[in-house]
């Protein structure tokens, strides 16, 4: 059943038959009460009639017994015959004569006639013109109703048991109970015609009410299929108005909510492919070089940073070490990351001073765009016949030396990150390592790892952490540096990659690279 007829119906059930039924009990208490006013009205005349017809019941009786003896088997003769019947009208004569006599003297009041019924139902009245009058009202049990105003008659009958006669009166209705009788005809009149208003006026309200249900039905069903752009007209109505203007602001919540997930799966399918690239591009391995061995391991965080690090040799005699920290996330920063160490290969045999090359990264990479990406970096080249490392902290954080008798010292920054403000040059830094030397770099993930008051990692415990441990071998070193981290940061995750990158000079021997 559509809506507008389950509106209809409901308000039909409990608005319209609740008044229907009210006006139609009140028509007919109205009704009764009318009937038994005239009833009792003119009970009382027949009551008073009959009181008369109690003062000459001996003389009615006489007459009726008269007529019931007299012989009723057929006549013998005609003489016989014609005298019964003459005996018979006679009788019948007085009995009109004295019935007529009692209900001429009664007081005709407010129009009202007097009449009696003898045994076998003969009708009399004070005046022959009365009796046509009762009789096309009915009064005669033998005659139907003839007369239109019937209805605004009303008879009263009192039987009397003694003589068999029936006194009776027929009124026409007073002017208050004409009144009275308007007064019902009016109230029902105007009950059914609520009623019927109300019938009629339910039928353009529940069209309206479901013409804005409707299109909120519409509504949500074109959402549901998916149609987020969907919007529904505000009515003027207060409630349509708001439930209206709650279903647009869902469909934008829902757009925006859609949008938002659409963006959040393209960044997380666009770091996924940038962890798999930057994955591609670290070292898997350990190199072993006849003056050194340099190993590195790059610890994930939930969210993927832009930490990368590298080594390889770039001539018998020469290693070169770097690790860096891109700014942004995902493939841009990946391609970055590939495309600095591309530069770095190709570009390093054939420039041997450091910060010169770094100089023109700068100037090449950050092209004079304000939002172009910048990095991070420190980048050093090993001589393995000496020991100099020559390096450049491009800004990094401060780097380690560990000396093997368990001293240490900083390689501090020496200009700005490439990329960020291109032009502010950078110095060439060189430092010595003795046999059992060992170069620590990292990048700030390690170092800014906070716990649950918010207190970093920091420089001072990496610092007293590698003294302590400047013996171990590389592998043994990256796992007590971790342990202590996470040891550090306890229940909270990590919030950025942590690159750990350690460098064991062991002499200035030559000999093969070896992996």
């Amino acid at each position: 059943m559509r809506l507008r007829t389950q509106l209809a119906v409901a308000f039909f059930l409990f608005a319209v038959l609740p008044l229907l039924g009210v006006t139609l009990y009140t028509w007919e208490g109205s009704q009764r009460t009318f009937r038994r006013a005239v009833a009792a009205e003119a009970e009382a005349v027949a009551t008073e009639m009959s009181g008369r017809v109690e003062a000459v019941a001996d003389e009615l009786s006489d007459r009726i017994q008269r007529m019931r003896e007299r012989p009723s088997g057929a006549p013998r003769g005609s003489f016989e015959k014609a005298r019964q019947e003459a005996l018979a009208a006679a009788e019948r004569q007085e009995l009109r004569a004295l019935l007529r006599n009692i209900l001429s003297s009664t007081e005709r009041r407010q129009g009202a006639i007097p009449f009696a019924l003898d045994p076998e139902g003969r009708l009399y009245t004070p005046e022959p013109a009365d009796e046509a009058l009762l009789e096309g009202l009915g009064v005669a049990p033998s005659r139907p109703a003839t007369r239109r105003d019937a209805a605004d008659w009303v008879v009263a009958l009192k039987p009397d048991p003694t003589s068999g006669i029936t006194i009776g009166v027929a009124r026409p209705l007073g002017e208050a109970l004409q009144e009275l009788r308007r007064t019902a005809a009016r109230n029902l009149g105007l009950g059914l015609g609520l009623a019927l208003l109300a019938l009629l006026g339910i039928l353009p309200l529940s069209r309206r009410m479901t013409r804005h249900l409707a299109s909120l039905t519409d509504g949500v069903e074109r959402l549901a299929r998916g149609d987020l752009d969907v919007r529904v007209p505000v009515p003027h109505g207060r409630e349509f108005a708001r439930l209206a203007d709650t279903f647009n602001r869902m469909a934008r919540d829902l757009r925006a909510n859609q949008e938002r997930l659409i963006e959040q799966e393209r960044m997380r399918k666009e770091l996924e492919i940038g962890r798999r690239i930057q994955a591609e591009l670290l070292p898997r391995e350990t190199l072993r070089a006849a003056f050194a061995e340099v190993g590195g391991v790059s610890i994930p965080a939930r969210e993927v940073g832009g930490d990368f690090f590298n080594y390889f040799t770039l001539r018998d005699d020469e290693m070169v070490i770097l690790v860096g920290d891109v700014s942004g996330k995902g493939v841009p920063a990946a391609l970055l990351m590939a495309n600095l160490q591309a530069t770095l290969r190709a570009r390093l045999p054939l420039e041997h001073d450091l910060a010169r090359l770094v100089d023109a990264l700068d100037h090449e990479m950050g092209g004079g765009q304000p939002l172009a990406p910048y990095y991070t970096l420190f980048l050093a080249v090993l001589e393995g016949t000496t020991g100099r490392l020559r390096y450049v902290n491009a800004g990094h954080n401060t780097q380690f030396v560990l000396r093997h008798d368990g001293g240490a010292v900083r390689l501090e920054s020496c200009g700005r990150p490439p990329g960020l403000y291109p032009g502010g040059g950078y110095e060439e830094h060189v430092v010595v390592l003795g046999e059992g030397d060992a170069l620590f770099l990292f990048t700030d993930g390690l170092v800014e790892a906070e716990d649950e008051s918010g207190e970093p990692f920091g420089m001072q415990r990496l610092e007293a952490l590698l003294r302590l441990h400047h013996g171990s071998g590389l592998t043994a070193l990256f796992a007590r540096v971790d342990t202590a981290a996470r040891s550090h940061r306890g229940p909270v995750e990590a919030a950025d990659d942590a690159t750990m990158v350690a460098l064991r000079f062991s002499g200035g021997a030559l000999g093969e690279a070896r992996p």
